[in-house]
């Protein structure tokens, strides 16, 4: 087997709450490279980087109704590659990920990237609560341990070529949900739209809870919970990435959606990642 003529690795990731970055971790170290850069953009506005062929970027990134965030995408728009190697993983929260990895896979083929690896992972969706678990505590060991294997299946595709082929991400298998289950859903969402029924647009806060840590403010990736006032958050700049909630020391903060007990109701069934390399 030749030896790779990778030099090192650089993990793109933005993460609210965590997921994404665990498994870009994982799938990382997983090539058995040994040099790992880790960028993340959770906290960062914009990223300027470019990188060249004897690089693989591995960019792991959180789906929000079957979308990339856009809020990641934002912020890897100065991301710059110069026909060098990347892998796509999509996190999402047990439903679908819908069209994500081919908004990803045209998004840094744009950028200057050949996507020779793709993944779809499943992280503990942000809606998940003691009370309404989706895929909660996900990645656990084994989907870690699935990154991982992952991470040396690319390794040897590219020990085995100076140019690794590329790869199309259609092909990365779907989940497993009835369809059922699937049209249950779709039908309750559209009845919601045509009620008019209104989605709460910020998470809500117990002011007899919180004590002004501010630490919500302090993770939140948009900037959206004032220091000065962490009991209030900017409807405009909320994602609803749920990472204040998550984070939350006195548990002040919750994000009361219909659309939790739903996805619990039809999406509880455990998905399985799906790999192509």
């Amino acid at each position: 087997m030749k030896t790779s003529a990778i030099a090192d690795i650089h993990l793109i990731t933005f993460s609210p709450t965590g997921t994404s970055r665990k498994i870009g971790i994982a799938i990382a170290q997983g090539t058995g490279i040994e040099t790992i850069a880790i960028d993340d953009l959770t906290q960062d506005c914009e990223a300027t980087l470019t990188f060249h062929t004897r690089q693989l970027v591995v960019i792991t990134v959180p789906v929000y109704g079957g979308h990339v965030a856009p809020t990641a995408l934002q912020r890897m728009k100065s991301l710059q590659g110069n026909n060098t190697p990347a892998v796509l993983v999509a996190v999402y929260g047990n439903r679908h990920y819908e069209q994500a990895l081919e908004e990803l896979h045209t998004f840094v083929s744009g950028q200057g990237f050949r996507v020779i690896a793709a993944g779809a992972f499943i992280g503990e969706h942000s809606y998940s609560t003691p009370e309404t678990p989706i895929a909660a505590g996900r990645p656990d060991s084994s989907d870690l341990l699935c990154a991982n294997r992952f991470g040396s299946e690319i390794g040897k595709k590219l020990s085995a070529s100076s140019s690794p082929a590329e790869i199309d991400v259609k092909d990365v298998a779907l989940p497993t949900h009835p369809q059922e289950a699937i049209m249950q859903f779709k039908q309750t969402v559209m009845g919601w739209m045509k009620q008019g029924i209104q989605m709460p647009s910020v998470p809500l806060v117990d002011t007899n809870l919180c004590n002004n840590c501010a630490t919500c403010s302090l993770i939140c990736p948009t900037s959206a919970i004032p220091t000065c006032d962490p009991t209030e958050t900017d409807a405009q700049a909320c994602i609803k990435c749920c990472a204040c909630v998550k984070g939350c020391p006195t548990g002040a903060r919750s994000f009361p959606t219909p659309f939790a007990p739903l996805l619990v109701q039809q999406f509880s069934a455990r998905q399985e990642n799906h790999t192509l390399v």
